[in-house]
C-alpha cells in the first residue's frame, strides 16, 4: 500500500494499492537456523582470514594466527566488503549510490495505537510512505524469540533518502546502533516531520536512538563469481542496492544452486564453470535492476501526489524494463 502524507490525515492518502507475494523473517532467526546446522568443531568464530594463494591442486588460506591451512575450494561468503573479491578483483570496486537507508527495528509491545498495523494485518501488507526523493516502508517481523504471532514480533521499517548534511562516507561502511551523531539524528527527525502522516511519525519515533542505524547504498558488479579454485557467494559477489529484496535471497540461490550442481556434476571445474556462468548473468542483472528502482524511487522521484493506480502501473512497468520481482505482483 503506497501512501503520502495529506495535512492532519493521520494515516495520510492511499496512492496506490499492489499485490505481492513476499515472505518476512527476522535476519537473527535466519542466521541462528543456518548455524546451527554447522557443527562447533567446523565453525570457528573469530578467526580472520588475511590472505590466500589458489593454484593447480586447491586454495592455501592465511589465518590471523599466522597458520596457513589447504582446502580444495575456497567459498568467499564474506559481504559486501569482500576480502575474497578485493583479491581475485583488484580493478572493481563498490560505487556509492549517494543517498542512504535509515533503518530500525524494535518490539511490536511498544505499539499502542494499533490501527493500521492491524489493518495491514487482514492482507499481510505493508505500508510504503512516498516524498520527494525518497521513501518509507514498515512492515512485521517475527519476534526473536520466533514468534510470528501478534503482540511478539517486531517492528521493522526502512527510510530511503538523501546524504545526510555533515555525514561524510569515505569508506564502505555502516553506522551501528548507538552511533549517530545527535545533529544526524536530528536530519532523520525532520524527514518524518515534514513527509510522514502523523501516524507512521509517531510509529518510527518509537524506535529509540540505540535502535537507529544508517546503511549506505552501495552496489557493484564484478567480471566473474569464480577464478580458478575460489568462488563468490552472496554480496561477496555482486553487491545490489535493498530496493531489489535480494540480499539473502540471492545468497540462498547460490548456495542452492551449488548444491544442485554437486549432485549433478562430478568434477570441480565443471560445477564452477556452470555455476560463474549462471551467478554471474544473474548478480549483474540484479545490480542494474536496483540502480533503475533507485533512480525511480530515490533520486527521481515522479510526481506523487498526482499519479492516478494505472500511472503508477506504467511506472513500475517502464522501471523494471521486462523484468520480475515478486513485490511487484508477481507471484513465480
Amino acid at each position: 500500500m503506497w501512501l503520502v502524507k495529506l495535512g492532519d490525515d493521520p494515516t495520510g492518502r492511499v496512492l496506490w494499492e499492489q499485490p505481492g507475494e513476499a515472505s518476512l523473517n527476522n535476519w537473527s532467526i535466519l542466521w541462528k537456523s543456518l548455524r546451527s546446522r554447522v557443527g562447533d568443531e567446523t565453525y570457528r568464530e573469530g578467526e580472520r582470514v588475511l590472505g590466500f594463494r589458489d593454484d593447480a591442486d586447491g586454495v592455501t588460506v592465511l589465518l590471523d594466527n599466522h597458520q596457513k591451512e589447504r582446502f580444495d575450494l575456497l567459498v568467499g561468503a564474506d559481504g559486501y566488503r569482500s576480502l575474497t573479491r578485493s583479491k581475485l578483483f583488484p580493478e572493481t570496486h563498490i560505487d556509492y549510490a549517494g543517498y542512504v537507508l535509515w533503518r530500525g527495528n524494535f518490539p511490536e509491545e511498544r505499539v499502542t495505537d494499533r490501527g493500521p498495523i492491524d489493518e495491514a494485518d487482514q492482507d499481510n501488507a505493508w505500508h510504503t510512505i512516498c516524498f520527494p526523493e525518497g521513501h518509507g516502508v514498515f512492515y512485521m517481523i517475527p519476534g526473536s524469540e520466533d514468534r510470528a504471532e501478534v503482540g511478539h514480533r517486531r517492528v521493522n521499517w526502512a527510510v530511503y533518502a538523501a546524504t545526510p548534511d555533515g555525514l561524510v562516507l569515505d569508506t564502505p561502511a555502516s553506522i551501528a546502533p548507538g552511533d549517530i551523531t545527535a545533529q544526524v539524528e536530528a536530519s532523520f527527525r525532520q524527514i518524518l516531520a515534514d513527509h510522514f502522516p502523523p501516524w507512521h511519525r509517531g510509529l518510527l519515533e518509537l524506535t529509540r536512538p540505540k535502535e537507529l542505524s544508517i546503511q549506505p547504498i552501495y552496489d557493484e558488479t564484478v567480471p566473474a563469481y569464480r577464478s580458478g579454485m575460489v568462488m563468490l557467494i552472496g554480496d561477496a559477489g555482486t553487491v545490489t542496492r535493498p530496493h531489489t529484496g535480494s540480499g539473502a535471497t540471492k545468497a540462498l540461490q547460490e548456495a542452492l544452486l551449488l548444491e544442485e550442481l554437486c549432485v549433478k556434476l562430478g568434477d570441480w571445474e565443471s560445477i564452477l564453470s556452470r555455476y560463474d556462468a549462471e551467478r554471474t548473468a544473474a548478480g549483474n542483472s540484479i545490480v542494474e535492476l536496483g540502480r533503475r528502482l533507485g533512480a525511480a524511487q530515490v533520486e527521481n522521484t515522479p510526481p506523487w501526489r498526482e499519479m492516478k493506480p494505472s500511472d503508477f502501473e506504467d511506472w513500475v512497468s517502464a522501471t523494471l524494463s521486462g523484468s520480475k520481482l515478486y513485490f511487484y505482483g508477481d507471484k513465480e
